[in-house]
């Protein structure tokens, strides 16, 4: 499927360069360059668009030189929406100059591969302890020597033995009620296949973070969920969300990993996925219908995707949780870091702050840009390392303000960035994800 450009052509239009994305851009907060700004990136494409000759492989570099934060698009007075355009230019120079070795690599042979990614990542896990040491308190990894791309005093999550798909079998089921909530002979063909004393059946979208770095964020969603009384089915062959593809305009890749997981979901007969990394979610939810915008199977998959602060808030309206902690137990001092997909793409932010201030043991607080950018950006951070830690900074600051005890947050890659940055830095505030500060709450004791 070809990139459409006339579409482009008008979007690009539309700026006026007016300079009010440099007031909000992470990027050129830090280098001051109007390559690096939207408005910059705009005229570059409008330049590639209507004229193939204003092409240049600087192009390439100053497009991703970007976040993809989205802070851009929201302050725009014109409504020019520069992400989404960046995103349809980085596809466009996919789909006319192709893509780099080590990209066709990691997307079209690794992220594909239904046995080669597994395999790939379990050899990783049985050498990580030859290629890093451990830090204790951070329970993550620091490497022995420098590699292209990692920082030696960069902080790594440790790879998952087993992973979190190979803890489970195909479904986990809550504690069985004394009453059953639904007739196994009567209702609805959803409602028979309830297992007896549930409230119902969920999927579980683990994405690559969760199952192979992040187990325990996995067992925490399927703790809470439980205690909900819903049966958690794992379908075992979803694979990657695509958006490192998506994101590096590798649309192809994302359209075969959307295929596949919408398969793998639809095959179960559920009515409800959950999907705890709020950049997954985000793609999930708006990404593949735009992949597939006329393809009705897709965009029913999309509508059951749930986000679990959303999720859950409705859930505890209607029953709340009856375990707390201990009395006595010290309040764990917490504020809250809001992943761009999430906030600016989703304007999902008041939800999770909702959740965790009526939160039992929590003392909520502020900080100062919640919404500021942490400069992850999945290959952002790899390439343009430096800069990610600089623009990390700043949010380094606010978290620092706070005098918190944690910092909980939605997506995985803002975890990542936010552990690195905590542990170069030496504070003593952790990175949590909100589902685990979610149960931890109303883990008695805990």
């Amino acid at each position: 499927m070809a990139v459409c450009i006339e579409p482009l052509k008008e979007i690009a239009e539309k700026c006026v360069r007016c300079g009010i994305c440099q007031s909000v851009c992470p990027v050129f907060a830090e280098i001051q360059k109007e390559a690096a700004v939207a408005r910059g990136k705009v005229t570059l494409i409008r330049k590639f668009l209507f004229d193939e000759t204003g092409y240049s492989p600087k192009l390439s570099t100053y497009l991703l030189q970007c976040l993809g934060c989205g802070a851009c698009s929201e302050n725009c007075p014109n409504g020019v929406k520069a992400d989404e355009l960046i995103l349809a230019a980085r596809a466009l120079l996919v789909e006319k100059k192709g893509l780099s070795l080590s990209k066709k690599v990691l997307f079209r042979g690794l992220l594909r591969s239904v046995r080669l990614l597994p395999l790939f990542v379990k050899t990783g896990s049985l050498l990580q302890g030859l290629l890093f040491r451990k830090i204790p308190r951070e329970s993550g990894l620091h490497l022995r020597f420098s590699l292209p791309y990692l920082d030696r005093d960069r902080f790594i999550p440790a790879l998952a033995n087993p992973f979190f798909l190979e803890r489970y079998p195909e479904e986990a089921y809550p504690e069985p009620r004394s009453v059953p909530l639904t007739s196994k002979t009567g209702g609805s063909a959803a409602e028979r296949m309830k297992p007896e004393g549930s409230t119902g059946r969920i999927g579980l979208f683990a994405g690559c973070s969760i199952n192979y770095l992040f187990p325990s964020i996995g067992e925490s969603t399927v703790r809470l969920l439980t205690r909900h009384h819903y049966a958690v089915t794992f379908p075992k062959d979803q694979a990657c969300c695509g958006l490192p593809a998506y994101g590096s305009g590798d649309l192809e890749t994302a359209r075969f990993l959307a295929l596949r997981n919408v398969e793998a979901f639809e095959r179960r007969g559920l009515e409800q996925i959950m999907v705890p990394c709020g950049s997954c979610f985000y793609l999930l939810k708006e990404g593949y219908p735009k992949l597939f915008p006329d393809d009705e199977r897709v965009r029913a998959f999309s509508q059951k995707i749930v986000e679990p602060s959303t999720f859950f808030l409705k859930q505890m309206d209607r029953s709340p949780m009856k375990e707390l902690p201990q009395e006595g137990t010290k309040k764990i001092r917490l504020t809250y870091h809001d992943p761009c997909h999430l906030r600016r793409g989703l304007k999902i932010y008041q939800e999770p702050r909702r959740l965790l201030r009526q939160s039992p043991g929590i003392e909520w607080v502020e900080m100062k840009q919640p919404n500021r950018c942490c400069g992850m950006a999945g290959s952002f951070n790899f390439i343009y390392y430096d800069l990610s830690k600089k623009i990390l900074g700043r949010k380094l600051d606010d978290i620092e303000s706070t005098r918190a005890d944690c910092v909980a947050t939605s997506c995985m890659g803002c975890l990542i960035q936010l552990k690195d940055g905590l542990h170069q830095r030496g504070m003593k505030t952790r990175a949590v994800h909100f589902v685990e500060m979610l149960e931890k709450a109303y883990s008695k004791g805990d």
